[in-house]
């Protein structure tokens, strides 16, 4: 089934690779004008010019909190301040042992993977609010919410973080008619884990844990994020869909 997102705005960070790449073109597939943002100036270029007329780029980094504001703002003035759907979609994984996992990593993983889509969606939910739209916000997580990975500190704190992140949103969201809802995808062929899909031993060793036997390209999580941002699942909110082949089955 595709969405109807015909003439709803959307605004999708992290959206110039992986996953967040996938949503942008995706939502606008499915009708959406996207306003695409990312730090990544040269992808986010490129994704651009595969959306064409209607689709804007917006260059920023995630890191700084004035830039989240800043993200909200342009977007506000370039849709007269009518935003329908927002994906929080960029994040960021730096692999550390938990002993010498520095402090700088922490920092910069939770202002990306965590901070922003709290500020972000704040601006966001004030807009939807003050505008009477009654819109729908997607944040994508992970399933290291609840299975931690070697090495991901930083990473699956902040992943379990979003799960609250959500909830609490959605729950104060619902009154207004806005929906808070995320996908948490399992494993996933994007750039965070290409060095490893470059060793067949480690990779299969990781594929074996999953029921389905296979990694999930970013364009089926950009489906379910398709969904969740749609009218469709209008009576839906709070939740974390799950979309890992089964590997949290056991």
């Amino acid at each position: 089934m595709s969405a109807d997102l015909a003439g709803k705005n959307a605004i999708v960070t992290g959206a110039a690779s992986g996953i967040g790449r996938a949503a942008a073109l995706r939502l606008a597939a499915d009708g959406a004008n996207t306003f695409c943002v990312d730090r990544d100036e040269e992808g986010l270029a490129q994704v651009v010019g595969i959306l064409g007329e209607g689709h804007t780029g917006f260059a920023a980094d995630l890191g700084l909190a004035s830039s989240c504001r800043e993200v909200v703002a342009a977007s506000r003035r370039h849709w007269h301040d009518r935003i329908h759907i927002l994906v929080n979609a960029a994040a960021i994984l730096i692999r550390e042992p938990t002993l010498q996992h520095s402090r700088a990593a922490w920092n910069l993983t939770l202002d990306i993977n965590l901070k922003a889509p709290f500020l972000i969606s704040q601006e966001v939910v004030a807009t939807m609010i003050e505008t009477g739209i009654r819109g729908s916000i997607v944040n994508v997580g992970s399933v290291e919410a609840v299975l931690p990975g070697r090495g991901h500190v930083a990473y699956t704190a902040s992943k379990g973080a979003i799960t609250m992140l959500t909830r609490s949103a959605a729950f104060e969201a619902a009154p207004h008619g806005i929906r808070v809802n995320a996908v948490a995808p399992g494993v996933v062929a994007t750039g965070m884990n290409a060095d490893l899909r470059e060793d067949p031993e480690s990779w299969s060793e990781m594929l074996a844990g999953i029921p389905m036997g296979r990694h999930a390209e970013p364009e089926e999580i950009a489906a379910v994020i398709a969904f969740l941002a749609s009218d469709e699942p209008s009576f839906v909110t709070g939740e974390i869909l799950t979309s890992d082949g089964g590997w949290t089955l056991h």
